[in-house]
């Protein structure tokens, strides 16, 4: 018998998992069917591991015992929420890894009744008739962006994508080279205009696309689109056509204009402790562009959704197209849109929208806070480590504002770097978990991207992280 043939003899049979007591509880009825998979698969990947294994193999009872303990954790996770909470320490207000905006509680709110209950999501109820889905949330929109109609879906590259489609009919689509972006996941624009089934006509340069050279690519049914460089910046020797200079070249030649206007900022940047330079959608809807679209999930502070803005023909058009109902939304992501545009409806002054909220805190605010959370912290932290707060900066994140640094305060915390490493990771283990900078400074929270009510939250994980470690330190010793 070969040394292969004698370790796979030792691998346990798939019916004496399945009659393992501790399994008992997770094979029960109708969960036997998913959670044997399971064990078969276990059983599966114990054998490619012991046809690669070289050195001893333990025998079949260590390795049944390993094959059970492998599929109640697994069973055990699937069972669990697929996410874990996370207290965002980064300072990254739109982090597109931890979900980008939050929403107010309001819109979680409507959110939450809507999946739960019965709605005239599709009907009129004064003439008991259907209806479109999103009608006075769209309305909504449309109203705030000074836009004759808008058409919500499901996110922005599914609103350009639609707008492109539905525009060109699959002739030419007139783009700047220096435009041609890439976004997030690495979906690139081009691939994105290919699958429209319209053809990709590039303009200029990377760094120079003049009004010119857009008027020499005009032919009868083109569409001209220009892209908001919301996540890069080009800078020194540049020229670039303005939104304004292309509406009124598209006007003169009957060719539509889209403009991809990226993160649907609805209020002026220097509310929020931003530069100049990012124009409002409402700015951008009256240059005249024939369509604008936008993300929800960004600057506008909302849930994850596209936007389609500008004339009532047009926005018809899209609404009756025959793939706009692969890329429409749910009723929860519509009352939580809704909810989110009417806090702007609503507002007197900025909106109470938690990223709003995080963009415009002042340095003043976030010195407080930052002192705050260094005298709890420096009150339990284990002997060696310091705890300062310092100088430094915060980013918008999302795919905006990709050049701007806003200030801010962090809560340093300094150690050895093996201690520092060990501490983030447990952070990460945690539920709610802790997400922070770690860096050859050392291990910084940021406080502008947590609430007020996290920050106690924020104190009992590092507490937790610290005492697990210690427990470690008197096990070993």
């Amino acid at each position: 018998m070969t040394d292969l043939q004698s370790r796979l003899r030792e691998i346990p049979q798939v019916s004496a998992v399945l009659e393992d007591a501790r399994l008992v509880d997770l094979l029960a009825g109708r969960r036997r069917a998913w959670a044997g998979r399971i064990v078969q698969d276990e059983v599966d990947r114990l054998r490619a591991r012991l046809r690669e294994a070289t050195g001893p193999v333990e025998d079949r009872a260590a390795l049944h015992e390993q094959v059970v303990a492998a599929v109640r954790e697994r069973c055990g996770r699937l069972l669990r929420p697929a996410w874990t909470r996370v207290l965002n320490a980064t300072g990254v207000v739109i982090h597109t890894n931890l979900g980008r905006a939050n929403l107010p509680g309001p819109a979680a709110e409507a959110a939450r009744v809507v999946a739960t209950r019965y709605t005239d999501l599709e009907m009129d109820l004064g003439s008991g008739q259907r209806d479109h889905r999103g009608r006075l949330v769209e309305q909504k929109a449309a109203l705030l962006a000074g836009a004759e109609d808008a058409l919500v879906v499901n996110n922005n590259a599914a609103a350009l994508w639609l707008a492109v489609r539905y525009l060109a009919k699959g002739g030419p689509v007139v783009l700047s080279r220096g435009e041609i972006v890439a976004i997030g996941g690495s979906f690139r624009l081009h691939e994105i205009i290919h699958e429209t089934g319209s053809t990709l006509v590039e303009v200029g340069t990377t760094n120079r696309t003049t009004l010119a050279d857009y008027e020499r690519a005009l032919v009868p049914g083109a569409v001209v689109l220009k892209v908001h460089r919301s996540n890069f910046a080009v800078e020194g020797f540049t020229a670039e056509a303005s939104l304004a200079e292309l509406a009124a070249l598209c006007a003169r030649s009957g060719c539509p204009l889209v403009y991809d206007a990226g993160s649907g900022l609805l209020v002026p940047p220097v509310e929020l402790g931003l530069p100049a330079g990012e124009s409002l959608l409402a700015d951008d809807v009256a240059t005249g562009c024939d369509l604008v679209t936008c993300s929800g999930d960004k600057l506008l502070g909302g849930c994850q959704a596209g936007l389609i803005l500008g004339r009532a023909g047009h926005v018809a058009g899209l609404r009756e197209h025959p793939l706009r109902r692969a890329v429409r939304v749910d009723k929860t992501t519509l009352a939580a849109l809704d909810g989110v545009l009417t806090a702007y409806l609503e507002a007197t002054a900025l909106p109470d929208l938690p990223a709003l909220r995080a963009l415009a805190q002042s340095p003043a605010q976030l010195q407080e806070r930052a002192e705050r959370l260094a005298d709890a912290l420096g009150a339990q932290a284990p002997a060696g480590w310091s705890v300062a707060v310092v100088p430094d900066v915060s980013s918008v994140g999302g795919g905006t504002y990709a050049t701007c640094a806003m200030e801010t305060r962090l809560v340093l915390l300094a150690a050895p770097r093996a201690e520092l490493e060990a501490c983030h990771q447990r952070l990460r283990r945690q539920d709610p978990a802790v997400v922070a900078r770690l860096n050859q400074a050392g291990l910084a929270v940021d406080p502008r991207t947590l609430a007020d009510d996290e920050e106690s939250l924020l104190v009992d994980a590092f507490a937790c992280a610290w005492a697990v470690a210690k427990a470690k330190v008197v096990t070993r010793g």
